[in-house]
């Protein structure tokens, strides 16, 4: 999924005048070893990035008086400038994915933007997904999703050096350095994010994306390109291997948007399959972790008996889930929403009812009546495939997704992501995905909560 790239970082911007002498890092902007379009290992560039920062700090110190050594302010009111360090993570590192999501003060929104500053902010690459949820099946015990700018690829971070007293004189690096191993995701793979999975994605050759490889979900798009579901879905490319491992290749679905604004919408009245709750009761275990998720969201959720144990099975909790949210009651829910201006919303697990969602498309659309009719026009289009898609007649389909773009040109469309889940039913079964579920009958919902979706958005049409 990919968005037009933007301008490649080039070379270093002057810093404020007050401090040239001092700070103007013309060891990054002339190093002919930065100027070669050739690719540097990690270790290289930080051991490079640091070299020449050293060097000019060194110079600088060598012509202020020695007060200014001894840390009194020189007569010329410039201080050596403070020499952050660079970290260049690489994906998927251990400490990346352990870190906790990134939380606004403000509430839900998470700014992503992508400003270069020394106060230990990210150059972020601000992403959100389109095959977007994990095909393993235990990542269904909690959707709740997260800050992954952190996992995304080639993240640079700047971190305060030691000596605080001396840090107004590289208060904020605007410089950005063209260093080749760092990619630019960008807004072009800002979906991945919502989807709370960016580890399983890599970036691909132009227009295309790798997720991270699935049996069962490769097994899903082989026969998607033989039905009429075909124009619904990313296009599949087959399996490339990368880096030791394999991944699917898909379409790019951001390729033909500018800046644009991205909201996943989690389809059916389940997220788990049947066979994760069967394996679950064969195997009671009670979760601490899922009993305190359970009381962040509601205290009085949980039984006596819960709150004795301070912990629920996973069971309990895969149920009480889908019960707080529109899932249960409408057939689909919010996941998430980022903005064109690179502001992500993922507090959506208690929004509800018809007139929650109602409100939360209206401020996604902004009361653009030319997105809203686009939308709405490819949601019918879609229902009326899927009912003529014999795959989707075979298929329990769970954990999917309809993924909406739009940007500030009018350009609008939706697509079916997400099918690591989908399960192939029984030879000669068929589901109908509008009749309620009971554990045994593996119907989804997937009907019922389209119908919902396409009902709401008229509703805002007609007010």
């Amino acid at each position: 999924m990919h968005a037009p790239g933007r301008r490649p970082w080039g070379a270093a911007r002057p810093a404020p005048a007050a401090a040239a002498p001092a700070m103007e890092p013309r060891g990054l902007h002339s190093s002919p070893e930065l100027s070669r379009p050739q690719r540097l290992s990690v270790g290289e560039l930080c051991s490079l990035f640091e070299a020449r920062c050293a060097a000019v700090a060194a110079a600088a110190a060598r012509q202020l008086p020695d007060p200014a050594k001894r840390g009194c302010r020189p007569p010329n009111g410039v201080l050596p400038p403070v020499i952050p360090r660079l970290t260049v993570t690489a994906e998927e590192s251990e400490e990346a994915q352990g870190s906790p999501p990134a939380r606004s003060p403000e509430g839900g929104w998470l700014r992503t933007g992508s400003s270069l500053h020394l106060q230990s902010r990210r150059l972020s690459t601000s992403s959100l997904s389109s095959t977007g949820s994990s095909s393993l099946l235990e990542d269904s015990e909690d959707d709740v999703l997260s800050d992954t700018e952190g996992k995304s690829q080639g993240i640079v971070h700047l971190e305060h050096g030691e000596d605080a007293s001396q840090k107004k004189a590289w208060h904020t690096i605007k410089t950005m350095v063209n260093l080749p191993v760092i990619s630019p995701f960008k807004k072009r793979y800002s979906w991945v994010q919502l989807a709370g999975h960016t580890g399983s994605f890599k970036a691909a050759d132009s227009g295309k994306i790798l997720k991270r490889f699935s049996e069962n979900e490769k097994e899903c798009f082989e026969r998607l390109m033989k039905d009429p579901l075909r124009s619904c879905v990313p296009c599949f490319h087959g399996v490339v291997e990368r880096d030791g491992e394999s991944y699917i290749q898909l379409d790019d679905l951001l390729t033909d948007f500018e800046g644009p604004s991205v909201m996943d919408c989690k389809m059916g009245i389940r997220t788990y399959l049947e066979e994760e709750l069967t394996k679950a009761r064969e195997k009671p275990k009670l979760r601490k972790d899922m009993y305190k998720k359970m009381i962040e969201v509601d205290p009085l959720a949980p039984t006596a008996e819960e709150n004795a144990q301070h912990a629920v099975t996973k069971p309990r909790y895969m149920q009480w889930r889908e019960t707080i949210s529109s899932s249960a009651n409408l057939g689909f829910r919010i996941e998430g929403i980022k903005k064109a201006d690179g502001t992500c919303n993922t507090n959506f697990k208690t929004t509800k009812t018809q007139e929650q969602v109602l409100q939360v498309f209206v401020e996604f659309i902004e009361g653009n009546t030319t997105i809203l009719k686009k939308y709405l026009k490819r949601l019918q289009e879609i229902h009326i495939i899927l009912e003529s898609s014999d795959f989707f007649k075979r298929h329990e389909v769970v954990g999917s997704s309809l993924l909406f773009v739009h940007d500030g040109s009018g350009n609008a469309n939706v697509w079916l992501i997400d099918f690591g889940k989908t399960t192939l039913l029984p030879d000669g079964q068929t589901l109908d995905h509008r009749i309620p579920w009971q554990e045994g009958n593996r119907e989804d919902g997937y009907l019922l909560g389209l119908d919902n979706l396409i009902g709401i958005l008229e509703s805002i049409t007609e007010r």
